[in-house]
């Protein structure tokens, strides 16, 4: 049978009709439905309209774009999206998802809508406000020279206009047939996050965010909300033996409507110049934020290398038993293939440090080889951040704090915003005892990375190290959000912070709440003494030392500080003091990590007057 000529009936359809129990107002871009109304992206009410206009019939793919799109460059993703979202958005008006099958794909030919149309009479027609007018959408060509989306005639992204923009990329979809290439479907989205956190002007979510929304439906509006993004980029890889397909497709979430998308037949050969080219793409339709020079195109490297580091990186983000050492084997067989895998280095010196720390070779011959990884990639690339900021690490690691510093400088003048830099700056800033510099990193870390629990702790305890109790809290409280399963240890945080406030009944329910142990009997003697029941905080207290392993025991030393017990405060840190007066390399970390806790915690307050207190931040340099 022969199809009709396809039609627009713009002078009928466009009025409004009826659809299987659905208002369709192309007008206003309505769908009213039984469980609501939703408002349809301009484009996808234009594909309703028009497959509506030949109902029960084929409509070609070939001829919606040749007549939605004309004469714009497109590809068949940005129609499979405009029907994807047509077939939600009426499943979510009509309350019932059956109504997703009113739009049948016909393989290999095109849609068609199988439902009851009816022009709805002109009288229930509701008139668009005085000087509106239907909005139109151009789609964006593919890698454009300039890019811009037009609605109703004027750009969105408009030169003129303050727009803030910031995008997160979603772990790519593994479609190969024997779904065995996840981790190079992860290793491609994560290069596009690092070229794209390269251009330094879009702020760019953390991959260990972004990438934890790997296997859920994607529901563009949540990911954004949750991640306070503007624009999420999704995509897809399928590995053939030598050739692989990359899609890529650019959504703004204010709309859900479908910004850029393309899809690459290339060689494994060219993967580079595939994640170049989906960077270079968001960069263009995102233009108007961008002020500074794009980064270089990425030097490209065997397959067979870059395949070995995506493993190898798999592995270091995984982070289970014996991944660090199998990781740091990837890296090393990627550089025997290519050894001037720059990023490969960067990654080895990180896989070495955590090994010299984690039982899973010799500190010193890790932290050595360590060291040797992160100058070799400043060798190989003198900008490369990653390489400054683990040679700085190497440097503390081994006491070299001077050099550390110097190195570190350079880190930062490479690339502030990455997030491993942001988390050494905060670190850095609050051992230093810079602390509103501190806060100031860690927001922005937690900006970029808002779903790891880890750095939103972090900066409720810089905020606590600045009396500010409400905002600790509530930080603290959004960590236990994201991971109800931080442990005691937040619990016990707001905990002290409620005995700070003198809110000693909400206080005590809380440490009621944590296990019986010396996290609870730390709460126990602090709340105790502040509401001065003596023989229950002297009970808590010797619990507390007859079970402390630990040398220096800085939750001990909060206890007597709190307590005015300033001789036995500062017995307890002796420890700290001997390791800072000896400049011990191998203490080096733990004398760090002990600092900071001195400066975090209000506990220790009463020490700060005591010319004991100074030499115990002191580092030699």
């Amino acid at each position: 049978m022969t199809e009709p000529a396809v039609t627009r009936a713009d002078n009928a359809l466009d009025q409004g009709f009826l659809l299987d129990g659905l208002t369709i107002i192309p007008q206003d871009g309505s769908v009213a439905g039984p469980a609501g109304q939703e408002k349809l992206d301009p484009r996808v009410m234009d594909v309703l309209v028009m497959l509506a206009s030949n109902a029960g019939h084929v409509v070609q793919r070939e001829d919606l774009l040749a007549k939605l799109w004309p004469g714009a460059v497109v590809t068949d993703d940005v129609l499979s999206r405009c029907i994807y979202e047509l077939r939600r958005q009426l499943s979510q008006a009509g309350g019932d998802e059956q109504l997703k099958a009113l739009i049948e794909t016909v393989p290999k030919r095109g849609y068609r809508l199988n439902g009851e149309v009816a022009l709805l009479a002109a009288s229930s027609i509701t008139a668009p406000p005085a000087g509106g007018r239907r909005r139109f959408w151009l789609a964006l060509a593919a890698i454009p020279a300039a890019a811009l989306l037009w609605f109703g005639g004027r750009a969105l992204l408009d030169p003129g206009a303050a727009k803030t923009y910031s995008i997160a990329i979603l772990p790519f979809e593994d479609m190969s047939a024997a779904k065995d290439q996840g981790y190079l479907a992860d290793g491609i989205a994560d290069e596009i996050i690092n070229r794209l956190m390269r251009t330094g002007d879009l702020p760019v979510i953390a991959r260990s965010s972004s990438f934890a929304f790997r296997g859920m439906p994607v529901d563009v509006n949540e990911i954004a909300r949750r991640l306070k993004v503007t624009h999420v980029l999704e995509g897809s890889v399928r590995k053939a033996g030598e050739r692989i397909r990359i899609s890529a497709q650019l959504v703004a979430a204010a709309d859900n409507s479908l910004v850029w998308s393309e899809t690459f037949d290339r060689e494994l050969d060219d993967l580079f110049s595939v994640q170049d080219a989906i960077a270079a793409s968001v960069v263009s339709a995102l233009s108007v934020q961008l002020r500074g020079t794009a980064a270089p195109p990425t030097e490209p490297v065997d397959h067979r290398a870059y395949e070995l580091f995506q493993k190898g990186e798999h592995l270091y983000n995984r982070r289970g038993p014996g991944d660090i050492p199998r990781a740091a084997k990837y890296y090393q067989d990627a550089i025997v293939i290519e050894p001037g895998y720059v990023r490969a280095w960067a990654s080895l010196a990180g896989a070495y440090s955590l090994m010299a720390y984690g039982g899973d070779i010799d500190p010193a011959i890790g932290l050595e080889k360590q060291g040797e990884a992160a100058r070799k990639a400043i060798e190989l690339d003198p900008n490369n951040a990653l390489g400054y900021a683990r040679l700085s690490q190497y440097n503390w690691d081994i006491g070299d704090r001077k050099t550390g510093y110097e190195v570190w400088d350079k880190a930062l003048a490479l690339r502030q915003e990455d997030p491993l830099i942001l988390n050494f700056t905060a670190g850095v800033a609050m051992r230093a005892g810079e602390i509103d510099k501190a806060i100031d990193a860690q927001r922005r870390l937690v900006t970029l990375d808002p779903l790891s629990a880890a750095n939103t702790v972090n900066l409720g305890m810089y905020l606590l190290a600045r009396d500010r109790f409400e905002e600790s809290k509530a930080v603290l409280r959004e960590a236990l959000v994201l991971n109800p399963d931080l442990g005691s240890g937040v619990h016990l945080a707001i905990a002290r912070i409620l005995v700070l406030q003198k809110r000693y009944g909400e206080a005590e329910e809380a440490i009621a709440r944590l296990p019986e142990g010396r996290e609870r009997d730390h709460g126990v003697a602090l709340l105790a003494h502040a509401q001065g029941k003596t023989a229950e905080t002297d009970a808590a207290l010797a619990r507390l030392v007859a079970s402390s392993k630990m040398t220096p025991d800085i939750r001990l030393a909060e206890v007597y500080a709190f307590r005015d017990m300033k001789e036995a405060a500062f017995a307890e840190l002796a420890m700290l003091q001997r390791a800072v007066d000896e400049d011990n390399p191998r203490l080096v970390s733990q004398i760090w990590s002990w600092q900071v806790e001195l400066r975090v915690s209000p506990f220790l307050n009463s020490l700060h007057s005591d010319p004991r207190w100074t030499p115990l931040l002191a580092e030699h340099l």
